[in-house]
């Protein structure tokens, strides 16, 4: 079985455990302290807590994710605006492909997640097409609540088992958080593709090239407006973190966001309601051409 050596810096002493052998299931992850590793990335010199896990999946996985996912989802997003009309399609191809490419690794994440944290009594994972909380909130009320169980000391039994899953964790939502800017530009693409093509332009229009582009890029400003309004709900408080969304380029949903109860303490109750609060759209960056 293949292995993979995770590293971490120390953490702050806890209070409740008397010693720093813990790990921090939080929302947002909080990854100053680690996990690092030497085949992806320069190990910092401080990062002396070693530990070697033996997982073929996990070794699998993060070869994906740092080799394909991550290098794909940091691509520059394209400007529609430097792109004729015809190629606007392409363009929203390619966004629904890197969304796509996130949604995919994350309901990898998950079944692991869920496995880890479960065992035997894990429930079967639900078909794709049910991948959102209002069809599967069993399911993903493991799956998000298995973010904010605080801090987990590393006790020898269960040790292995929390390192793990804790990775499926931190690459579970370094994946959402990558594919955010994704997913709203390919809201843009879909609202920007609909209100032109949709239109039916003057055939006076038609004869004046000029007249015709001045009107198209005022289109193409209205509709990335009314995309952006569409798909943004800024939250009242700049420090709330954001939503843990799932892509859904099949129709699941009617949007990228997802809300899920749960059942517990006022501290779990507080978290999960934060989870639920809409994420902010990044700004994108300019580019002049794109590959599609």
């Amino acid at each position: 079985m293949a292995s993979i050596q995770l590293y971490f810096k120390p953490r702050p002493i806890s209070r409740k455990y008397g010693h720093s052998k813990y790990l921090p299931f939080k929302w947002p992850f909080d990854s100053k302290y680690g996990p690092f590793f030497a085949d992806y990335g320069t190990i910092p010199s401080d990062a002396t807590e070693v530990y070697t896990i033996q997982s073929s999946a996990l070794v699998t996985s993060l070869s994906t994710f740092y080799n394909k996912l991550i290098p794909g989802l940091d691509a520059k997003v394209p400007n529609p605006n430097k792109f004729h009309r015809s190629e606007w399609s392409g363009l929203l191809q390619l966004a629904v492909a890197k969304a796509d490419s996130s949604f995919c690794f994350q309901l990898e994440c998950e079944d692991h997640i869920v496995r880890l944290a479960k065992g035997n009594r894990a429930p079967p994972p639900p078909p794709t097409d049910m991948r959102i909380i209002d069809l599967s909130p069993e399911w993903y009320n493991i799956v998000y609540s298995t973010h904010i169980r605080g801090n987990v000391e590393l006790r020898d039994k269960s040790r292995d088992t929390e390192l793990e899953l804790f990775v499926w964790v931190y690459m579970f939502y370094v994946a959402d958080d990558r594919a955010e800017i994704w997913r709203g530009f390919r809201q843009e693409m879909y609202q920007l593709t609909k209100f032109f093509f949709s239109a039916r332009l003057p055939s006076a229009y038609a004869k004046s090239p000029g007249l015709f582009d001045l009107v198209s890029s005022r289109a193409y400003t209205a509709a990335s407006a009314f995309a952006s309004a569409l798909a943004v709900k800024p939250s009242a408080n700049e420090n709330e973190p954001p939503l843990l969304s799932l892509p859904s380029s099949n129709g699941l949903s009617s949007t990228d966001s997802t809300s899920f109860s749960h059942a517990g303490d006022s501290s779990d109750e507080a978290d999960l309601s934060a989870l639920n609060r809409p994420s902010r759209r990044r700004n994108f960056v300019v580019v002049d051409s794109v590959n599609v």
